[in-house]
């Protein structure tokens, strides 16, 4: 694609797939689950079936086969938030089914043949079907996140100019000295100049600090999730109370070094957790480490999993996105040391779905 457009119509190209990159296959999926459903409804009645429950059948067949296809190759729900979407997806299938069933009584269209008919009304309710199915049934789609610091000078012009609105959220990592010995100096302040430049993106706040209290009143007005290190030293049960009484949501931090089982309860009461899959927290750029494939199934085979949202984040790039188990995914030095940023998150949000 680069080398037959000009840079202006490939960003261009680049920017209308991203937009639109679950409605492509959405619509292949949704064309080849109605071929399904009429060759299978033929079969059925070949074979003396009764007519109204070859027809319901065959719908069903039709569904769970748009189901299985976009939450495999589509939207990529993690595991843990199938059942979900899978109750969601047959309940806004069956009311569009009745829906349409209505219309064709309306509308008049009995006097077509059944798969003219459907392919028709189809495709009328078409959108609205999407719409929501992209509301409630898919939306634990696995999100990308874009990490920068509020330590030091960091140029958020520079940034947006490379990533624009293409991140899902916009992950802060504020880094003291009880973590990181050369850390520079924390500015909280700048979350309110960064939340500027992305004001209708969430945002997520990692206070790498053993003391994370003494940061919290001055990330909170500008935060959505705030994650804190199981391991600091202040009480985390009070700092979450204090942070869902702001409105905002509560965050786990845990290391390679984390025994899942020794923070169960803190694991309970927390909104989301963040996994952090490098050897040294605190200090940028390290690769991802392949103890943390354990750690993220430890995790996920909790019995109490669904009741928050899991972030992976250290290392993280499109050679092993596919292989994390998660809903949010965290980039850093991946995206921004990029050549191009921007392509860079499409690929770890589509795992290379649209690469020429």
């Amino acid at each position: 694609m680069n080398k037959i457009f000009s840079p202006y119509v490939n960003a261009r190209l680049q920017n209308f797939l991203y937009r639109f990159r679950f409605l492509g296959l959405y619509i292949i999926f949704g064309f080849i689950s109605l071929i399904i459903e009429f060759f299978s409804r033929n079969y059925f009645l070949h074979l003396k079936y009764n007519y109204y429950i070859s027809t319901l059948f065959a719908v069903f067949l039709g569904i769970v086969f748009a189901f299985w296809a976009n939450v495999q190759f589509n939207f990529k729900i993690p595991r843990s938030r199938r059942d979900r979407a899978l109750i969601y997806f047959l309940f806004i299938s069956s009311i569009s089914g009745i829906i349409q069933w209505i219309l064709i009584k309306l509308l008049l269209f009995d006097n077509l043949q059944y798969e003219s008919g459907r392919l028709l009304i189809s495709g009328l309710s078409f959108l609205l079907g999407y719409l929501l199915h992209r509301k409630y049934s898919f939306k634990d789609f696995k999100k990308v996140g874009v990490a920068v610091y509020a330590n030091g000078v960091e140029d958020f012009h520079d940034i947006f100019n490379k990533i624009g609105s293409y991140p899902d959220f916009i992950h802060v990592d504020v880094i003291d000295n009880s973590m990181n010995p050369n850390a520079k100096e924390v500015k909280p302040y700048r979350l309110e100049t960064m939340k500027a430049y992305w004001p209708g993106t969430q945002v997520q706040t990692h206070i790498m600090s053993m003391r994370p209290s003494i940061w919290l009143d001055q990330l909170i007005p500008h935060s959505d999730v705030i994650y804190v290190h199981a391991e600091s030293e202040d009480n985390i049960e009070k700092l979450f109370n204090k942070i869902r009484a702001s409105g905002k949501n509560t965050g786990l931090a845990i290391t390679l070094d984390t025994n899942p089982h020794d923070i169960i309860e803190l694991l309970k009461i927390s909104d989301y957790v963040l996994v952090l899959t490098i050897p040294n927290p605190g200090f940028s750029g390290q690769r991802f480490d392949s103890r943390g494939f354990d750690l993220i199934r430890k995790i996920n085979n909790l019995n109490f999993r669904n009741n928050f949202i899991l972030c992976i984040d250290g290392g993280v790039n499109e050679n092993i996105v596919n292989k994390l188990q998660a809903e949010n995914i965290v980039s850093g030095s991946c995206v921004l040391k990029s050549s191009d940023p921007k392509r860079k998150i499409m690929r770890l949000q589509t795992l290379g779905r649209y690469e020429s």
